[in-house]
């Protein structure tokens, strides 16, 4: 018992020197979008409403639950490269609509026929998205944000939630009916009731819909006019997503300094990843460099990755 009181106390020495100054800082958000309770609550609903699909069957939340670390648990399946399920090359990703028409009538899909379409990668985790420069996992959401409506740049850097937000909606494969656009995602919202294909609320969203609240409401709570646009939204949505930030684990209090919050085993654990340089990639407190890696699951011809977004061949 002595000897392992006495391995204790080194390793926690050991370990507590590294991780000192190391918990996280707050979630980073650009100069034009700020966090406000107001806009935060707004970004919630939006993300837990099906209304803001085509077809009133998938909202952001479907495909980033908390419970799985803002993943999806979903069973899909892909056909890869070569457009046919039951190959190597099947991939898993994240089920979103049936193929519709601009009129939003259903169309068979070529693979998929009358069932949900499934994407090519599974959805990223959304928890700790705040500290992302680039979003995706190719990385195609960048940090300048353009307003589809628009066209102007709204965030010259720091963006890459809010254009990472205003992608699925159009995505006629994720949450859009072919050619869906943002004059119609807008107009819908102005006369949808905010939720309503849901409900047992949690207090913040049942306060802000006491009163029969509707979206124009909403937004002029959180911007200061009932307007709703396709910059609105992807603000609202990027500020929710920026407080998704699970800063209460065990490694957090013991990065914050207490030395009993990690035991004895996760303490030589962290040891072992630190001596075997681990942590150049996975550096702490957020655990990764936010990098792209090729990591050799799968042949590069698959998924060129990256390269999608770069068109260059080094990043497959």
């Amino acid at each position: 018992m002595a000897w392992r009181a006495a391995v204790s106390v080194v390793i926690g020495l050991s370990v507590s020197s590294i991780v000192r100054a190391q918990t996280l800082p707050p979630p980073p958000a650009p100069p034009q979008n700020p966090i406000t309770e107001p806009k935060r609550v707004l970004g919630k609903i939006l993300f837990w409403d099906e209304q803001l699909s085509s077809d009133n069957t998938i909202a952001c939340g479907t495909c980033h639950l908390p419970t799985f670390s803002g993943a999806d648990p979903r069973p899909g399946v892909n056909p890869g490269l070569d457009g046919l399920v039951g190959t190597p090359d099947d991939v898993q990703g994240s089920p979103g609509v049936i193929r519709s028409d601009s009129a939003d009538d259903y169309s068979p899909d070529p693979v998929f026929g009358l069932v949900q379409q499934v994407t090519r990668r599974t959805a990223q985790p959304i928890l700790m998205s705040a500290y992302v420069p680039l979003a995706f996992w190719d990385g195609r959401a960048p940090g300048t944000f353009i307003d589809p409506q628009t066209g102007l740049v709204s965030i010259p850097f720091g963006g890459a939630l809010e254009s990472q937000a205003v992608a699925p909606p159009v995505s006629d494969t994720e949450m859009a009916h072919e050619n869906r656009d943002w004059t119609q995602i807008t107009a819908k919202l102005t006369s949808a009731r905010p939720l309503a294909l849901a409900k047992d609320f949690p207090p913040d969203l049942a306060a802000a819909l006491s009163g029969d609240s509707t979206y124009p409401d909403l937004f002029a709570a959180a911007f200061g006019d009932p307007a709703i646009t396709s910059e609105r939204i992807a603000f609202a949505i990027a500020t929710y997503e920026r407080t998704l930030v699970p800063d209460q684990t065990p490694w957090d209090a013991f990065a914050a300094g207490d030395p009993t919050a990690l035991t004895p085993q996760q303490q030589a654990g962290f040891n072992a990843l630190q001596n075997a340089t681990c942590f150049a990639c996975h550096t702490p407190p957020q655990f990764t460099n936010n990098s792209f890696r090729n990591i050799g699951l799968r042949p590069v011809a698959e998924d060129t990755g990256r390269q999608e977004v770069t068109g260059n061949p080094a990043d497959r």
